[in-house]
């Protein structure tokens, strides 16, 4: 019994050295989250030329997926991780730094390379953290999934509202989604979800809203051309990951059951 405990012991204290993963699938997908909704921000400062409202939104957005980053950062253990968050990092300067240069906005256009690094750069740093398979689960990876899916859509769908020629100037089809494989993909993860935490009150709760708010949008989605929506896009999508974000938070604390209002 002494030996099997001591036995434990060794395992336990040498465990962290064999490359335990310290960094989570939600943190990554929480800083995923925020690079789309910094895209997001950026075009829809362009669409709506400029104005405080959506030049703070862009402020707050960059500030999420900075605080994101810095958890990335202070959880990396291990070679693999460290060299996955000094990679994400320097491409997140970069990135940040161009989504900050939405100079031209009030006249409704900004600089082409300026944009090119916005669509750009998310792209980059998917393709890495899609790479790593060494991160943490939890419980709801599947609708942070699902969260940031629908933020990359919306900010897609943003580039194209924002640019006069239907997305073409960024002179580049690095991360391009197409609406007609993205829809039912989209609908695929949030039926899986709804499925997944049917057990869930407050997540299923939380899940039927985000299906009811994305009837509104889903049309505009598939017939972009037809019907381009932008403010309406960017609005639900909004409302659909703060709700999500809601349950996610609430899911586990010992509060009255989260209300989430009525579709606006």
């Amino acid at each position: 019994m002494a030996k099997r405990l001591l036995g434990s012991l060794v395992a336990l204290a040498i465990f962290p050295l064999s490359g335990m993963a310290a960094i989570t699938n939600a943190d990554l997908e929480e800083f995923e989250l925020g690079l789309w909704q910094v895209r997001s921000d950026f075009h829809m400062l362009t669409i709506m030329t400029g104005g405080d409202k959506y030049a703070s939104d862009l402020d707050k957005s960059i500030d999420r997926a900075r605080r994101a980053m810095k958890r990335l950062e202070s959880d990396a253990e291990g070679s693999e991780e460290r060299a996955l968050v000094t990679e994400l990092s320097r491409d997140w300067k970069v990135f940040a730094e161009a989504a900050s240069g939405n100079t031209m906005a009030e006249q409704g256009y900004t600089d082409t390379y300026t944009i090119q690094d916005v669509n750009v750069m998310p792209a980059m740093m998917l393709e890495r953290m899609e790479a790593f398979e060494g991160g943490v689960e939890g419980q709801y990876d599947d609708v942070r999934e699902l969260s940031a899916f629908l933020q990359r859509m919306s900010s897609e769908y943003l580039n194209l509202a924002a640019d006069p020629m239907g997305g073409m100037a960024t002179g580049t089809d690095e991360g391009r989604l197409e609406f007609k494989d993205a829809v039912p993909k989209f609908e695929s993860m949030l039926e899986k979800a709804r499925k997944n935490h049917g057990d869930d009150e407050a997540m299923s709760r939380a899940l039927g809203q985000v299906s009811l708010k994305w009837t509104f949008i889903r049309e505009s989605m598939v017939k972009f051309y037809e019907n381009a929506v932008p403010f309406l896009v960017y609005r639900y999508t909004k409302q659909m990951v703060d709700t999500m974000d809601q349950a996610i938070n609430l899911a586990s604390t010992e509060v009255e059951m989260p209300t989430f209002g009525p579709v606006e």
